[in-house]
């Protein structure tokens, strides 16, 4: 059904919302037939939907309810939700994947349906600096105007567009450049008190002030552990790191202060370098008073955490972060995209529910919904059913599958339970102990057919971990197999190459394992002969789907990236038939890497760089 609205029946405020959804859902502007109607509530935090015969009414108290109740009214259903929170963000990483133009616009479509009023663009060094040829180098950087046109479209649908950068640490994709070596402290971190340093620095402040309608920005200045340990100790000796810390965010927030603008950073080094292992989520980590005095008071801290599953630590350490300014911190949850080939649910709902909880009962009015991702091996079209599911949570205090489903479909044209049922490629272990281990699906991915880093890791958990494993690829294989062609959110062929090739990995290293050991000759021809050539085509028929889906998405540049792996992994099994031949043939008396039999610690690490291959420079 068509949903039409009245301009002299419908708030101002939202008519330029409306006639911009309208380029993209059945919502039409006009005065015969109007069956859509706004009504503006007194308390801001109020959203209803009511359904009066072939009517619609909205009751909304802000515009990130109006919209919300448009995704409703698109769903034909009835709601009653009340939005604690003032900030509702999302951010997104915007590298080595550059989003284009075009799809961000399509995606505020959907994040500001789902009730979303902030979106921020995570961008190391993916934006044109003036006159810095080596910023952003061979990125696919954005130009302002590009960033201006994004802003413009989401102030259409009450969404404010936050820059979110780097300014001290996590500069590597910069400090990699000979260019930059005199502002370079460590591979990482740029070199406070250098009068070049924030001349870089206010340049790449001044970029996104010029660009963006908001004066909020985010400065990063997390994980900044080397900080001072490297050029700069070398010229100026041992300083404290919490010194060091405050003094450049003091000349930091002086650019800030100069642009009129409001800066955010991570909390996350105040409690790293007062804790005496050096750890974020240490409640026994005491900050100097100090230290916190020294604190600009125009800066918002932001308390990360993706990882911990009970609501009291949440609270706590949000108290924490609140204490050490005078100002109400930000809280920033994780929907689990990195590290993986498409959303990982099960990771994200047990850490995401208790952190709103622990908002709710702090009274933290703010929260980012986070999704990393440095490699870009995820469909990140997969996260708006994690995003929806937040949402669902966030505004009626418990979440609902078939309201969640409802609004979904109307959102995005498809089916939230497929999109959760693709995410099962993400397979948990229960070891003996009752633990729950994640065997991560990129670790399994790139990991070598003969080397078995990954492998042997994972066996330290559980002599049985890979057999299950292969059950439950499987299983989601064939769940998913007659939805390949769905392309409305995350494209499902891209998930079901995935598990196709994860499949075809495991199965194959348990049966050349078997057929190794048992000398079984035959079982090793039919790797080679068979097996092979099938891995093969079925890592090429994956490294068409990813390059499907990125096109759709991103600008060209990254895409080299897992191109450059996925061929390298089709190279690997290349290798496995030609030494599994030559073993055959007698050329070669054993196959090395299948005789080392290795005493693992079970580590479970799923960077490419730590499980590839043993060696270090890849």
């Amino acid at each position: 059904m068509k949903l039409i609205w009245n301009a002299e029946k419908t708030p101002e405020e939202l008519h330029e919302m409306l006639r911009t959804f309208g380029e993209e859902y059945p919502v039409g502007e006009g005065t015969a037939g109007t069956n859509l109607f706004f009504e503006k509530a007194d308390n801001p935090g109020i959203l209803h939907t009511l359904r009066d015969g072939e009517k619609l009414v909205v009751r909304y108290g802000c515009m990130r309810a109006a919209a919300r109740g448009l995704a409703y009214a698109l769903a034909g259903e009835e709601c009653r939700e009340t939005m604690f929170f003032k900030t509702f963000a999302v951010l997104r990483i915007c590298f080595p994947g550059v989003v284009t133009v075009a799809h961000f616009k399509h995606w505020l479509l959907r994040v500001a349906l789902l009730g979303y009023n902030m979106a921020l663009l995570y961008a190391k060094d993916t934006y044109q600096v003036p006159g810095e040829t080596y910023f952003g180098y061979m990125r696919g950087a954005y130009s302002a105007e590009e960033i201006r046109e994004i802003d413009a479209f989401a102030q259409k649908l009450g969404i404010e567009i936050v820059a979110c950068i780097q300014v001290l640490g996590h500069l590597e994709p910069v400090l990699r450049w000979a260019a930059y070596g005199k502002v370079r402290d460590t591979s990482v971190c740029i070199r406070v008190d250098e009068p070049d340093s924030y001349s870089l620095l206010e340049k790449m402040i001044g970029f996104w002030s010029d660009a963006l309608s908001s004066r909020r920005i985010h400065l990063g200045m997390d994980e900044t552990h080397d900080l001072g340990r490297g050029n700069f100790m070398d010229i100026h000796g041992y300083e404290e790191p919490f010194r060091i810390y405050n003094r450049h965010l003091g000349k930091i927030c002086g650019i800030c202060e100069k642009l009129h603008l409001k800066p955010m950073i991570w909390a996350d080094m105040y409690f790293r370098y007062a804790s005496k292992s050096g750890a974020y989520y240490d409640l026994s980590a005491e900050v100097p008073e100090n230290v916190k005095a020294a604190i600009p008071e125009m800066v918002q801290l932001c308390y990360w955490d993706y990882y911990n599953t009970e609501k009291d630590f949440y609270a706590a350490m949000l108290k924490h972060t609140t204490a050490l300014t005078s100002r109400k911190a930000l809280m920033a949850t994780g929907l689990w995209t990195w590290e993986r080939t498409w959303y990982d649910h099960g990771k994200s709902e047990p850490r995401v529910r208790p952190c709103i909880d622990a908002c709710r009962e702090t009274g933290t009015d703010e929260i980012i919904f986070t999704m990393w991702g440095h490699v870009a091996t995820c469909e990140f079209e997969s996260a708006f059913a994690g995003m929806a599911w937040a949402a669902d949570y966030a505004n009626n205090g418990a979440a609902d599958p078939e309201r969640i489903s409802a609004v979904y479909r109307a959102v995005c044209g498809t089916s939230y339970e497929l999109q959760l049922k693709t995410s099962e490629i993400g397979f948990q272990y229960t070891k003996a102990d009752g633990g729950v281990l994640d065997v991560v699906d990129v670790a399994v991915l790139w990991d070598d057919p003969l080397m078995g880093i990954v492998w042997h890791e994972y066996l330290a958990h559980g002599a049985d971990i890979w057999e299950a494993a292969l059950e439950s690829y499987r299983k989601t294989l064939a769940a998913i197999a007659p939805y390949r062609d769905d392309k409305k959110a995350g494209y499902i062929d891209y998930g079901w190459n995935v598990c196709s090739v994860l499949v075809r990995k495991v199965d194959f290293r348990m049966r050349l394992l078997k057929a190794y050991e048992a000398n079984d000759r035959e079982g090793l021809r039919t790797l080679a002969e068979k097996d092979v050539p099938e891995i093969v085509e079925a890592i090429e028929s994956l490294m068409a789907s990813y390059r499907e889906q990125w096109v759709r998405s991103c600008k060209l540049w990254g895409l080299e990236i897992n191109q450059i792996r996925l061929a390298g992994l089709r190279e690997r099994y290349r290798e496995a038939g030609r030494r599994i031949e030559s073993y055959l043939d007698g050329t070669a008396k054993a196959i090395e890497e299948l005789e080392v039999k290795p005493k693992t610690l079970g580590s479970t690490h799923s960077r490419y760089h730590q499980i590839a291959t043993g060696d270090w420079f890849i």
